[in-house]
């Protein structure tokens, strides 16, 4: 009884979040699966005493559910309700019709990630950089190496560059880059991207968690804010196990 009555209070949503109601409980469901409080094989109550317990409608509860039900951290079985996956087979499906960044994606998904970086450093723009960014050959660029992660998993490897002339980069930048680039009002607006299929070396294989030649989707992005000017360079590497690409015609 006390484990139940502290989870309704782990997952009970606040009115002080900005969150809707679903995107709180498929985040707070989240956590309580990556903190211990819901382990592999743990049924959840029925989803009519869960809404019940959470001042939350019926609806609202399916609906947190079956985010998490669609990337693979929780499992519905006839006739024993919602359990909590014995293994993680997560699958994202990514439509290349939208135009943002990793940390917006999976908030819009109700999810919650985390970035570890690996590289963040001022330097002299390379060639190719200069070239792809329209810089000179003696300007700066800020360069930012990340793995993504989502279920204490990785995700993808993300390498950015950002022109060091429109934006500082500091040691508190972890979290979303576009977010930090649209609050100066240089977020992009349009970009071109080329999706390429490779292996993964050694190096990238140990940074995603994955075996040496395992598929990935390897994505150069080239971003322009509404000005037209070009303010991200990105190389991201995604799990090939992990992440599939969607196009919608017509």
């Amino acid at each position: 009884m006390d484990d139940t009555n502290n989870l309704i209070n782990f997952l009970m949503p606040s009115n002080d979040r900005p969150d809707s109601l679903y995107k709180q409980l498929s985040k707070s469901l989240n956590r309580a699966i990556q903190q211990g409080l819901l382990t592999p094989g743990d049924a959840l109550m029925p989803e009519r005493e869960l809404a019940s317990r959470l001042n939350m409608s019926r609806i609202t509860v399916r609906k947190a559910i079956d985010q998490l039900v669609e990337i693979g951290l929780l499992t519905k079985r006839q006739g024993a309700g919602t359990i909590v996956a014995e293994s993680v087979d997560l699958v994202l499906h990514k439509s290349l019709s939208s135009l943002n960044s990793f940390t917006a994606d999976m908030k819009k998904r109700g999810l919650e990630s985390y970035s570890r970086t690996i590289l963040r450093e001022e330097g002299k723009a390379s060639s190719k950089e200069a070239l792809i960014l329209n810089l000179g050959e003696d300007d700066y660029v800020h360069r930012l190496n990340r793995v993504r992660y989502l279920v204490n998993e990785p995700l993808l490897y993300e390498i950015a560059v950002i022109p060091a002339a429109i934006i500082s980069i500091t040691s508190a930048i972890d979290d979303s880059l576009y977010e930090l680039l649209e609050s100066k009002n240089m977020n992009p607006v349009t970009a071109k991207q080329n999706i390429h299929a490779i292996t993964a070396d050694d190096n990238l294989a140990d940074k995603l968690e994955v075996k040496p030649g395992s598929a990935v989707l390897f994505v150069e992005r080239r971003g322009k804010d509404s000005n037209g000017r070009v303010v991200e360079y990105t190389q991201s590497y995604y799990r090939g196990d992990r992440y599939d690409y969607v196009v919608e015609l017509g």
